[in-house]
């Protein structure tokens, strides 16, 4: 939320890194309080990823706000207002993106360093 791309990246990338050794699935982390597989480290961290994406204020839909500057990305999420943002981040440059409906597309706001595609 607050626009850290280099705090989220390390967060993000730490969480999603520390799964539970002896669990067979590498999605499970714990034990952490009171119970195994502990599934809200995951859901945090996917979460997190997300935000850094995608952030909405209001009608705004504010693009990559806290995305690293190094990393590609394709994605497409979902928006309050019936709304899918579809974007392709290529050598931090965006190389698609389609907001369905179209008249939300007033709407998005790309953050710096990244630059929108007309």
């Amino acid at each position: 939320m607050l626009g850290l791309a280099d705090e989220a990246k390390q967060m993000v990338t730490q969480n999603f890194s520390t799964s539970a050794s002896g669990f067979r699935f590498p999605a499970f982390w714990g034990p952490n309080y009171d119970w195994i597989p502990d599934q809200d480290h995951g859901s945090v961290a996917m979460t997190g990823l997300q935000k850094m994406l995608l952030q909405t204020d209001g009608n705004r839909l504010l693009l990559l706000p806290a995305w690293p500057k190094d990393w590609d990305v394709d994605f497409k999420l979902h928006a309050p207002n019936q709304t899918t943002v579809e974007c392709e981040l290529r050598n931090g440059k965006i190389k698609k993106l389609v907001v369905i409906p179209k008249s939300r597309r007033k709407d998005v706001e790309v953050c710096t360093p990244f630059v929108a595609v007309k």
